[in-house]
């Protein structure tokens, strides 16, 4: 019997990463959705304020990598666990989804100090809302998809404990009402549930699914027989 361990970074330190790129960028992006309508004190607000905003938009987009990778290496943990279900393929599409959503929020929101957009009162209306909507409701909508496809496959496969994969679904409920945004704006309080409670859930898988599988091989066998291992 041998151990076989999963080539792949470590999913608690870009957990860390994520969050602490997630965080600085909130607190500066919040400055970008400040930019009055106004044309004049528009131009004087992002003129004042638009490094404050880049780097918020700096920080969002670089947000979005090391969670893309966060969702790839899942998706392959559980290729190498041997699962394969439908839940790996719809964690695939929230995995590409979720942070194509921080970049198109990212790249939104830097656009408002882009030379004469903010003169335009209409333009800096539709690049907040875009900035809103990509890093709000489309992005908690993706990463739903994403953390319900691992919690269920890793769930139903025995991978993780039940404690997490419920949680996984409940936060992903919370990613899914979020669309509801587009319709009621009260229905917004679901996106910092989505986004926040998922860190707890991200932190969860990062310790509990398996990194390793057990390798036997009985002699009378050709074919080897994989078994998840503790981490």
């Amino acid at each position: 019997m041998s151990l076989k361990r999963h080539a792949g970074p470590s999913l608690l330190l870009l957990t860390v990463v994520y969050v602490a790129l997630m965080i600085a960028g909130g607190s500066k992006l919040s400055t970008a959705f400040q930019v009055p309508h106004d044309s004049a004190k528009a131009v004087a607000f992002v003129a004042e304020n638009g490094w404050t905003i880049k780097w918020g938009s700096f920080l969002e987009l670089g947000s979005a990598i090391p969670l893309g990778i966060f969702m790839a290496v899942n998706i392959s943990r559980l290729r190498f666990l041997g699962v394969r279900a439908a839940g790996e393929q719809i964690a695939a599409l929230g995995g590409i989804g979720a942070p194509m959503m921080l970049i198109l929020s990212a790249l939104a929101t830097w656009s408002l100090t882009r030379p004469g957009v903010a003169e335009a009162p209409g333009a800096v209306g539709a690049l907040q809302a875009l900035g809103f909507d990509g890093g709000g409701p489309g992005f908690a909508v993706f990463l739903g998809l994403f953390i319900a496809g691992v919690s269920v496959t890793a769930g139903l496969h025995k991978l993780i404990p039940r404690w997490l994969m419920w949680l996984g679904i409940a936060v992903a409920g919370a990613g899914e009402l979020s669309s509801l945004t587009l319709l009621n704006f009260e229905a917004g309080y679901f996106i910092p549930v989505a986004r926040f409670i998922s860190i707890i859930w991200m932190i969860g898988i990062s310790l509990k699914l398996p990194v390793s599988i057990k390798h036997e091989r009985n002699l009378m066998e050709p074919n080897a027989v994989l078994r998840p291992a503790e981490q």
